[in-house]
Order: C-alpha cells, then sequence, then structure tokens
C-alpha cells in the first residue's frame, strides 16, 4: 500500500507542479517575481495541481 502511493506520488506531473511550486517561492523570496505575478502563477499550480488530484479520485486517468 506504501509502495503504490509512492509511485503515486511520483508522477510526472506531480514532479513538474512541486518544481514550478519551489522555483515560484524562490523566485518570490529572492525578490524576482513581484507579488503581482506571484500570486496567480502560484495559484494556477496549485489549482492545476489540486484538480488533477480530483479527478484521479473520480476515476479519471
Amino acid at each position: 500500500m506504501i509502495k503504490e502511493k509512492l509511485a503515486k506520488l511520483i508522477d510526472l506531473k506531480s514532479i513538474i507542479t512541486l518544481i514550478m511550486s519551489i522555483a515560484l517561492v524562490i523566485g518570490f523570496f529572492k525578490g524576482m517575481i513581484p507579488s503581482e505575478q506571484f500570486i496567480p502563477f502560484a495559484t494556477m499550480v496549485f489549482m492545476f495541481y489540486f484538480q488533477k488530484k480530483k479527478d484521479n479520485t473520480n476515476g479519471v486517468g
């Protein structure tokens, strides 16, 4: 059961979503991304991730 959850976590889309999230947060704290741009980008990334998870629990994918 743990192996199945770990395999689902190591999905390519999940990895890309996590990398994008980390890059956005680092860029924001280093002052490379202004807050006017950070909030919409972060919202898009997180909504994509949670929507994907919701779709998978409904039997899609």
